[in-house]
């Protein structure tokens, strides 16, 4: 992983891949076609990445484990993976109970999978051939009820 000045924050976590997915991509498109939407396809790829991070111990089924797509996406690519974690939201949902610190997660982890669902969809409708699909990602129901009671 490239370092700039230190650590890298999550913006950065964010831009890096980004950078250079849309280099590596960029070579590839046809003049004139419409701007395919990577941008919001890799935001939302580390977004989610970050978030599954973030809740890993809180939630049951791995959100990490489930992302080794994404993971495959960068390395084809041959760019860095990214390894973001929200190091202040996991110190505060750990100091929940249970059952709230599941049901935090399970809906970051929803928002962040349905804003990934959208954007694979809009960068399949308007990618090149020769561009690789969006990642395939299967997600498990996070929590066995709605409220996350069955983390007590």
């Amino acid at each position: 992983m490239i370092e700039i000045c230190g650590e890298l924050d999550v913006r950065t976590m964010i831009s890096l891949p980004l950078l250079f997915v849309m280099v590596a991509l960029s070579g590839a498109a046809a003049k004139g076609q419409d701007q395919v939407p990577v941008e919001g396809l890799v935001r939302s790829m580390v977004e989610l990445k970050r978030v599954s991070d973030t809740c890993e111990s809180f939630v049951q089924g791995s959100p990490k484990s489930q992302l080794s797509e994404i993971d495959a996406y960068f390395a084809m690519l041959n760019q860095p993976i990214p390894e973001p974690v929200d190091e202040e939201t996991k110190s505060a949902i750990a100091k929940l109970i249970k059952q709230h610190a599941a049901y935090l997660c399970s809906q970051k982890l929803n928002r962040a999978q349905r804003d990934y669902y959208m954007a694979a969809a809009a960068y399949m409708e308007k990618k090149p051939e020769q561009w690789p699909a969006a990642p395939m990602v299967q997600f498990p129901q996070w929590c066995q009820e709605a409220d996350c009671g069955d983390y007590r």
